[in-house]
């Protein structure tokens, strides 16, 4: 900090001031003081309450946008929870939608700063080598994470994505399927290589080679979902059912699949990932994998308490459940052998 204020001729206090997003320093200034600091590759000191105001009770949610939005209504959903759990500590939030693909440099930084906050809580599928953690790891917040990342100054609350995937596959052969698609999510997710894995182990123990699968690339969004229904028709691949790595691809591809004259589940199953609320009302209602929901939101709470108190990180892993709807059908062994 001494630094940024021996180059620009300013007190160390007004830099201070700036940094923080205290009122009183002006809007130029501040941007110099921000620009110096990235230049200098100036890094808070959390553990002297530079960024992080004491007493603030702000908790920030930092949520994954993707090119076609944020990926999962459940999320969405689940920031009402996280609320009324913080709530009971004397906290409020507040949410940040920040950039999975392009992620602004310093953005963690600046945010947890400018608005004071005393922790984080950092959604799915951020995770391990991605710029936002490595930086929240830097900087030293306290944070929660749902992607296995633990340390000194972060927790871990993990859906089990791998056992999703298995339960998938295993619902999925057990009605009679052998023949299938899959609609992948972005391919560095750690949520997108768990829930194929798992899935292609399941289908190993019921005799199907993981070659066979029809891989069609989404990125989570409602138009990736799309194009992977018009990629799967065009090929003319035989396939009785996809698994989709997110119902907003699922929702897409069946909407698509309707469009080009085949009816969801009576020419083709479909089975998604997250258990969006929406799912429950679609045409036909989704049969999909639900993260678990009972306790996760108090749990994620509670260990970031235990984090601002100085205890270390922990991890939790919680396994997801099925919810057999309308979208996946019974096929006879004839069937489901391709002799039509």
């Amino acid at each position: 900090m001494k630094e940024i204020a021996r180059r620009l001729n300013l007190s160390a206090s007004t830099v201070s001031r700036a940094l923080n997003g205290v009122y009183g320093v002006r809007a130029s200034t501040k941007a110099l003081v921000i620009e110096t600091a990235k230049a200098v590759g100036y890094v808070p000191n959390m553990g002297a309450k530079q960024l992080v105001g004491k007493g603030s009770g702000l908790i920030g949610i930092f949520a994954p946008v993707f090119r076609g939005g944020v990926h999962s209504e459940y999320l969405l959903n689940f920031y009402d929870m996280l609320q009324l759990e913080l709530h009971k500590f004397g906290k409020d939030s507040l949410i940040f939608a920040i950039p999975y693909e392009d992620y602004p440099e310093n953005r963690l930084t600046e945010c947890v700063g400018s608005r004071s906050l005393e922790g984080c809580i950092i959604l799915s599928p951020f995770g391990q080598g991605h710029p936002l953690i490595e930086e929240a790891l830097k900087l030293g917040v306290p944070f929660v994470n749902f992607e296995s990342v633990i340390g000194p100054h972060c927790s871990a609350i993990v859906s089990d994505d791998r056992e999703g995937g298995r339960i998938a596959g295993r619902y999925l052969l057990s009605q009679g399927h052998r023949c299938f698609a899959y609609i992948n999510g972005p391919p560095k997710a750690r949520v997108s290589l768990e829930r194929w894995d798992g899935f292609c182990e399941a289908l190993r123990e019921g005799g199907v080679s993981q070659d066979s699968v029809r891989v069609l690339q989404g990125d989570f969004s409602w138009e990736s979902g799309v194009r992977a229904a018009e990629e799967l028709r065009n090929s003319g691949a035989e396939v009785t059912a996809i698994f989709s790595s997110n119902d907003r691809m699922a929702t897409g591809a069946i909407m698509r699949l309707a469009e080009l004259g085949l009816s969801v589940p009576g020419d083709i199953s479909v089975l998604g990932y997250d258990g969006d609320p929406y799912t429950a009302y679609l045409n036909p209602p989704l049969t999909t994998i639900r993260h678990a929901s009972d306790h996760v939101s108090s749990d994620v709470v509670l260990r970031l308490m235990e984090l601002q108190q100085g205890r270390s990180g922990t991890s939790e892993r919680y396994p997801p459940v099925l919810l057999e709807r309308k979208s996946v059908a019974v096929l006879t062994k004839a069937h489901s052998e391709g002799d039509t």
